[in-house]
């Protein structure tokens, strides 16, 4: 099967601190995975190597089959589409851009727009937005919009670019059930498209694990602490092990949703 990521006994260290510990993950095409763990288990930070935000202390990473370190780590970036909280550090620029803008923004991999917009840019652009339901605030500034409309608009901006990999690091953090539920909807029927891009979506939430998440992988203190097939996973006994507490899952309409017994 035609590799999308792989790390192997991949640590990373901070300030002397042991962030990640040999970390062993394999993520082919036609997966969909969903990396979840407790808040400082190392989650960002694992998937930020990918466009290169943190780099390894140790072990080997390829993307698309490419290994970090012997390739031009552009051309990785220019094929993920990435929507993370630490976009919130160019919110001075996004703020005073229009939401068409911000999704154009995305085929340019770039944050403001620097470079020449086609009539083809844009249609594509509109076509995108309508997909995901904000085309009524497409002139508005991003600025204006409330927080569940910003996450929207970000999620399109990632499919600007047609990437090869997304990567949703919490996307739902601080919305409403109704925000939450519709970004989740928006991504599950992206998911059934022909040309379906494989994503790995970040978050410590369980109930956000909709059915078009394959894959399950969970990290605990900077480890691996269980990977898999995702209903081999998401079950009573790991997941007690993993919070060390007494869990129940029920799945209701391929979604499981998390009791504490």
């Amino acid at each position: 099967m035609e590799e999308i990521l792989h790390y192997e006994n991949i640590t990373f260290k901070r300030e002397g601190r042991e962030i990640l510990k040999g970390i062993n993950w394999h993520i082919n095409k036609g997966e969909n995975w969903a990396l979840l763990g407790l808040n400082g288990s190392g989650k960002s930070t694992l998937l930020g190597m990918i466009p290169a935000y943190n780099f390894p202390t140790s072990g080997e990473m390829r993307v698309f089959g490419h290994k970090f370190g012997n390739y031009a780590w552009t051309k990785i970036r220019d094929r993920v589409g990435f929507v993370s909280s630490t976009l919130n550090n160019f919110l001075s620029t996004l703020n005073s851009e229009k939401l068409e803008d911000v999704v154009i923004s995305g085929k340019f991999n770039s944050i403001g727009i620097y470079q020449e917009v086609t009539e083809k840019d844009r249609i594509k652009a509109e076509k995108i937005i309508e997909d995901f339901g904000i085309t009524y605030i497409k002139d508005k500034y991003f600025a204006t919009l409330s927080q569940g409309e910003q996450r929207r608009t970000l999620l399109a901006r990632a499919f600007m670019n047609e990437p090869d990999l997304l990567i949703l690091d919490e996307p739902c953090s601080g919305l409403d059930v109704k925000s939450r539920e519709y970004l989740l909807s928006v991504l599950e029927k992206n998911s059934k498209n022909e040309n379906a891009i494989p994503f790995i979506y970040v978050t410590h939430q369980i109930e956000e694990v909709i059915p078009a998440i394959t894959h399950i992988t969970l990290l605990k203190d900077g480890k691996v602490f269980a990977k898999g097939r995702k209903k081999d996973i998401l079950t009573d006994k790991i997941l007690s092990e993993m919070f060390e507490m007494p869990i129940k899952i029920v799945w209701e309409n391929e979604r499981p949703w998390l009791i504490v017994k």
